[in-house]
């Protein structure tokens, strides 16, 4: 059998792999690109620098040596550190030396290829970059390339010096939105609304009442505010005059189980009114039971409706609180109802129209049916409009910045106002949810799948919506050049830019 002509390598040899185990438990839910972009697959960095290292360095190398350029620290009386976190950790300039002294002896050059195909969250590549490695990294998807050019490429390219000019963009585009916005949220004298809570609805079929839809009418059920005694609900109460159902705010301590004991010494559970289990619903207004059947073919001609049944809101910088429903709330929905049907009867804006594609998720979730299957209708009126207000917003930034700067800084720039907005899609959606024990609004894809919910929150778009995502994306960059050694302007790793690439494997990016 022929022998492979190439050195051997330490991997062939030798891997750590019980020490690695537990620097990838140390960077679970830290990962620097973390506030970027969620990407599922992404691999922990500590295991792709050691895979990057083990492939690359001689097998000669010792297992404490081996340690050592990894990043750990020396070992004493056999036992290794464990205050060491490999991941949040850039390799000192003489280790990087060391492994590219290395790497001169093993391959006749000190910064080796490393070639990533299919580089995905882009673990390999910003491990490779960190230790002055060439890199070339591409993926078929192109919100993967983006992610790595925001985690990667800018940072070494353009510094902490970038950190500004980011900051600027993602508050003009934040104060241009609050300015074009305001109307559509508008808030009672003293209040600053930040959150608005939905119930889908569907018609009786025995009353025609409009029934919400909801497993539970809770509204904080936090650690907090069981130390403070003011657990909060709702409690729907049937009006069958109206064909409605109208709600009534509870707010108590703690009682038996689930339940809410009220000043008045009231018992209330949120648990036990509720209008929809298993996909069957119940009408608080004559008791019918709701087929799940009547439900699905109501969706499939899209007769599901939106009740909004509680707001959250602050005093100032006083602590959260919630109220129900005044028609002040209301009035600014109707005017983003019909802002956003003149917007599309003019041609002024593009929604995402395009279909749900059909699948074993979409169909097993009903989000092709309880969106009218197209991707506009994962959103309820403001919230779309909201959303492609920051389109139009960021597009007219991209305009500005051209004017100010080169065009390869203006995409660094742009790239990271997409990012902001891609975490605005993920927060503000029917597929997101509320967290009653936060409390605190979950995104879409806080699971492995999209699923429709009952009940959801809408985030106002006005100011919250933008600023405290951007916080998330914008908070990143420096951390990312701190951990590639570009936190000033400086090059510190002293590697060629011009041979790390990130592009799409096919032509998907402009």
């Amino acid at each position: 059998m022929p022998q492979p002509t190439r050195p051997q390598v330490f991997i062939e040899k030798i891997m750590p792999v019980t020490l690695l185990n537990k620097q990838v438990y140390y960077e679970h839910g830290g990962n620097p690109f973390k506030g970027l972009h969620r990407w599922y697959s992404r691999k922990p960095l500590s295991f792709s620098r050691a895979s990057e290292l083990a492939s690359l360095l001689p097998a000669d190398v010792t297992a404490e040596e081996f340690e050592y350029l990894s990043g750990l620290n020396p070992r004493v009386n056999g036992i290794q550190d464990s205050t060491t976190k490999l991941y949040k950790t850039p390799p000192t300039i003489e280790r990087i030396k060391k492994v590219q002294d290395l790497c001169e002896k093993t391959w006749g050059t000190r910064t080796p290829t490393v070639l990533d195909a299919f580089a995905g969250g882009g673990s390999i590549p910003f491990e490779a970059a960190r230790y002055g490695f060439n890199v070339l990294a591409s993926d078929l998807n192109p919100v993967a390339v983006v992610t790595m050019k925001a985690a990667m490429e800018y940072p070494l390219k353009f510094g902490a010096d970038l950190q500004q000019d980011i900051d600027k963009w993602v508050k003009w585009v934040g104060d241009e939105a609050e300015k074009r916005l305001a109307e559509f949220f508008p808030s009672l004298d003293g209040e600053k609304v930040q959150n608005y809570l939905w119930a889908h609805t569907v018609v009786c079929p025995s009353c025609e009442s409009v029934v919400p839809l909801s497993p539970n009418w809770w509204l904080d059920r936090s650690h907090g505010s069981l130390k403070k005694g003011q657990w909060s609900a709702v409690r729907p109460i049937p009006n069958l005059e109206s064909k409605c159902i109208d709600f009534e705010m509870i707010k108590g301590k703690k009682g038996e189980g689930t339940t809410v004991i009220t000043e008045s010494g009231e018992e209330y559970d949120p648990e036990s009114a509720t209008t929809i289990a298993r996909g069957v619903g119940k009408c608080p207004n004559c008791g019918n039971v709701i087929a799940a059947e009547s439900i699905y073919e109501a969706a499939r001609q899209q007769k599901i409706g939106h009740q909004l049944y509680a707001v959250a809101y602050r005093k100032g910088k006083g602590e959260l609180n919630f109220r129900v429903t005044s028609k002040l709330d209301l009035q600014g929905f109707e005017l983003a109802n019909q802002a956003i049907r003149k917007k599309v009867s003019e041609f002024s804006i593009s929604i995402p129209s395009e279909e749900i594609p059909e699948g074993f998720k979409t169909d097993q979730n009903y989000i092709r049916v309880y969106s009218d299957g197209i991707w506009a209708g994962v959103f309820n009126f403001r919230q779309l409009l909201t959303l492609v207000t920051y389109v139009e917003i960021i597009n007219k930034a991209k305009e500005l910045m051209r004017t100010e700067y080169e065009l390869d800084r203006v995409e660094a720039i742009a790239n990271y106002l997409a990012l902001v907005l891609d975490r605005c899609v993920d927060k503000n959606c029917r597929l997101a949810h509320i967290n009653v024990t936060g409390p605190k609004v979950e995104s879409a894809s806080a699971t492995h799948s999209l699923n429709l919910m009952w009940n959801y929150p809408e985030t106002n778009g006005c100011y919250r919506l933008w600023e405290y995502q951007a916080e998330s994306v914008t908070d990143d960059y420096q951390k990312l050049c701190n951990l590639l050694g570009t936190k000033d302007t400086r090059n510190v790793f002293n590697i060629d830019l011009q041979q790390i690439i990130f592009k799409p494997a096919t032509k998907v990016l402009s």
